[in-house]
């Protein structure tokens, strides 16, 4: 019964074994570069994920896109982002350096989604309801009529608070008045023949009438 046993685990060690040393004779590589987009070599690709499949090892790229990874030669490395196309890459074998430097591509995808139409309403049957009651919006010409309207142009003047640009400006109109009459005294229209024809002027064409009798 031992015999037997013996002669069944005998084949599995002796692979082991030998796996195991096929393994130990590889040389082990550090693989490491940058990923750019293949469309655009300038940008940099930043958290993508690289995967070793021989070893299970893997590493993200940093925020620059540059990427390392310890693997052996003739490992198949997997490279993938979402938005981008995965590819593998073989570690290349008899390497006279322990280190690989490259920089490496990767495709951008594009997803062609099918064209919705969103209604407003839940079914066609509230379309009636929602056609009737809905209220229209005024046009450009309308709002320009509003805004325009005395009575409200007149309100919102009255509920605005003084402008202290406009207030400075009037203070200072009242300086410079002052000071173009200092040391003289101020002209008076009633000897102005200009501001005496523009009375008489108004007086015949009835400005000054009552327009309540």
């Amino acid at each position: 019964m031992l015999y037997k046993r013996a002669i069944t685990l005998f084949p599995i060690i002796f692979f082991s074994i030998f796996s195991f040393a096929q393994d130990t004779s590889k040389k082990v590589i550090q693989f490491s570069g940058v990923l750019y987009s293949i469309d655009s070599p300038h940008i940099e690709i930043p958290f993508a994920t690289i995967y070793d499949i021989n070893t299970g090892e893997g590493s993200i790229s940093s925020f620059n896109g540059f990427f390392t990874v310890v693997g052996n030669e003739g490992d198949t490395i997997i490279f993938s982002c979402i938005g981008f196309k995965q590819i593998q890459i073989v570690v290349p074998s008899e390497n006279v350096l322990q280190k690989i430097s490259t920089n490496i591509y990767l495709t951008p995808t594009y997803y062609m989604l099918a064209g919705a139409v969103v209604y407003p309403w839940g079914s066609k049957d509230q379309f009636p309801y929602a056609f009737i009651h809905t209220d229209v919006p005024d046009d450009d010409l309308a709002r320009a009529r509003k805004n325009l309207d005395p009575d409200y142009l007149k309100t919102l003047a009255l509920s605005k608070d003084s402008d202290p640009d406009i207030n400075s400006m009037m203070v200072l109109n009242n300086y410079s008045q002052s000071m173009y009459y200092y040391g003289q005294a101020k002209s008076m229209n009633i000897m102005n023949p200009l501001a005496w024809a523009q009375f008489f002027s108004d007086l015949k064409n009835g400005k000054y009438k009552n327009p309540n009798k």
